[in-house]
């Protein structure tokens, strides 16, 4: 029934998805005036690739790409395989988490079981956790998912909605008689982002991008989330930035399980033994010595335990970094950037009116050191995509896209705005304040020893005042 549809604008062909599935071809996914397909991209001209008549090759982009526009979905592509949290059918009823493409079986969530409640997912990210070649655990690698939800498990009288995140292994199977072209590995845990003092939470989050220093590195990897909360407090639209650490990821879903009472539906801590290889756990080598080398080979009272047992009992908590008030953030990028003498992680905030928030940690407080005006006229950063080789930042809204650079060193006219404005993509060379990846690195060296005995001539409320180089 499209009656009650935006016709005009709705019924656009709207582009969900655009990954790299290797690296001659695209996969691309749209809406598709409700009638969502997919089709693959030739790299060398970017057109899209025809069959032997000549016609383009689509496919059937349901469970992949949501049905309305509106709808907030993710993807992403492992090896050839696309990974898609999204709505399944035209009424956005039915979320899903589901597996397609390449040589493995399509797996999804089970919906009858209710692991999904009205989810918005903002992101996903895949971890190489069987990383290094090798190792003693044999882990797998993981898939990983953030959204929000209704909260089932607090019983108040508000539609409580909480942040989670959810987890796949990349060799799930599914299983060979209970959860038959399944998930087996689906498990999700909150975060918490909230305030130190009185515990108010930012319940909702609108973007998570995924710091991970290197493959083999993965255990240190960060996750920077942007929370808004569904409550007001003292201001409206106020937003935050918390981080969390993989160490706090591992230990909630390696901790204890939640189950409900299906009779009153009050959730509640499980406090008995679990069945053995651990429900919801990779195949590992533990699980390899008791003879189980695939989902397919899981004990079916494991996989029995884990249709019901998918909510973990501890969330994870941090508190913000940064807290803005009357400032609703959208969309965030990080990157870690090494200064002269230490190693910056600089966050790149996208606002719901077209700005970009530049922020850095100096000393555990978190400073905003540059603002940015986007677009001519007040719209919502809808993605922000960064190039780490190029050094420039990509920031689209629903009317266009724009190119910035990292660094905006020339900006700052003299040496003591050069060192104020603690910028670690920035110094002063003795003439200007550039670029430290373009500048001489021995005069830089210099002056930064310099800073800590010699004033710099900037004048500020016409007194001089010595200037502090905090990179």
């Amino acid at each position: 029934n499209f009656k009650e549809k935006f016709v005009f604008t709705d019924c656009f062909n709207y582009i969900k998805i655009l990954l790299r599935v290797n690296s001659t071809h695209l996969y691309v996914c749209g809406t598709y005036a409700f009638s969502p397909i997919c089709a693959y991209i030739n790299t060398s001209d970017f057109s899209l690739v025809r069959n032997e008549m000549g016609e383009i090759v689509v496919e059937d982009g349901r469970g992949r790409c949501p049905f309305n526009p509106e709808y907030k979905s993710t993807a992403i592509m492992a090896d050839g395989e696309l990974y898609a949290g999204t709505v399944s059918n035209f009424q956005g009823n039915e979320p899903i988490i589901y597996k397609s493409l390449g040589q493995g079986t399509a797996l999804k969530t089970e919906n009858s079981l209710n692991w999904l409640q009205d989810p918005a997912f903002v992101g996903s990210a895949y971890i190489q956790e069987s990383l290094p070649k090798g190792n003693i655990v044999g882990d797998d690698d993981k898939i990983y998912f953030f959204f929000s939800e209704a909260g089932k498990e607090f019983d108040f009288f508000d539609n409580t909605i909480v942040s989670r995140i959810a987890r796949v292994c990349k060799g799930d199977k599914g299983g060979e008689r209970v959860l038959q072209k399944k998930w087996t590995t689906f498990l999700k845990a909150q975060l918490l982002c909230s305030l130190p003092d009185d515990g108010f939470p930012f319940n909702i989050i609108q973007d998570m991008f995924v710091l991970t220093p290197s493959k083999e590195a993965w255990k240190s990897t960060v996750f920077y989330g942007v929370f808004t909360s569904q409550w007001y407090k003292g201001a409206s639209g106020s937003s935050a930035v918390c981080a969390f650490t993989m160490d706090q990821v591992e230990e909630a879903f390696n901790g204890r399980y939640r189950e409900v009472n299906r009779e009153t539906q009050q959730w509640y801590t499980y406090n008995h033994p679990v069945p053995e290889p651990r429900p919801g756990a990779c195949i590992t080598n533990t699980a390899r010595a008791q003879g189980i080398s695939s989902s397919l080979h899981m004990p079916d009272k494991v996989l029995n335990f884990v249709k019901d047992h998918f909510l973990m009992d501890s969330m994870i908590r941090s508190q913000p970094l940064l807290l803005k008030r009357n400032v609703r953030y959208t969309q965030l990028a990080v990157h870690r950037v090494q200064a002269l003498h230490k190693t910056y992680d600089v966050l790149f905030i996208g606002t719901d009116d077209g700005r970009i928030h530049k922020a850095i940690n100096v000393k555990d407080k978190m400073y905003i050191i540059e603002e940015l005006v986007i677009f001519p006229e007040p719209q919502s950063v809808q993605h922000i995509e960064l190039d780490d080789e190029k050094g420039l930042l990509f920031v689209s809204s629903y009317s266009g896209l724009v190119e910035i650079p990292l660094a905006n060193c020339s900006n700052y006219q003299s040496c003591g705005e050069c060192v104020l404005s603690r910028d670690p993509y920035c110094a002063w060379t003795g003439k200007q304040c550039s670029n430290i990846k373009h500048a001489p690195t021995k005069r830089l060296v210099h002056f930064h020893y310099l800073l800590y005995t010699l004033w710099c001539n900037h004048k500020v409320k016409k007194k001089k005042t010595f200037l502090k180089y905090f990179p």
